[in-house]
């Protein structure tokens, strides 16, 4: 319920799209010590957001998935790597590489709150419309 991870979803669409294929693509993202899973659900949808920016299969795109390495490399495929530390809410960046730029898009979060207000924010919006199925984008205006 992140507005800033929807806006990152969105915008890592738009760069994947208008990059194409001369670019490559990994994912890191970093959370708390505790956290079993890895890559995480919010590194999992930017990668969808890749390959929806690609018109591609998701599934056919997954690459490599790392824990807790220093580094990691870009792929044809999408590489995630995931470091568990300290108490960290949450940090995702999504990196695209021509091998001569790199543009990197990244969120981090610092208070769990923002969740809460996400989702307060989005009621309130739901309020005076029709009864239907609606989308963080739609909330947040994005094509």
């Amino acid at each position: 319920m992140s507005l800033g991870i929807n806006l990152l979803m969105y915008l890592t669409e738009i760069a994947s799209n208008s990059l194409g294929n001369n670019f490559l693509s990994k994912i890191l993202e970093i959370h708390h010590k505790h956290k079993k899973d890895y890559p995480s659900g919010t590194a999992l949808m930017l990668g969808k957001g890749i390959a929806v920016g690609k018109n591609k299969n998701f599934y056919n795109l997954i690459g490599k998935k790392y824990l807790n390495k220093k580094t990691f490399p870009y792929g044809k495929k999408i590489n995630f790597n995931s470091l568990r530390k300290g108490e960290i809410i949450g940090e995702h960046e999504v990196k695209f590489s021509s091998g001569k730029e790199i543009i990197t898009l990244n969120h981090e979060a610092f208070d769990r709150t923002l969740y809460s207000e996400g989702a307060l924010t989005a009621a309130k919006w739901l309020i005076n419309k029709k009864p239907g199925l609606y989308s963080m984008r739609d909330l947040m205006n994005f094509k």
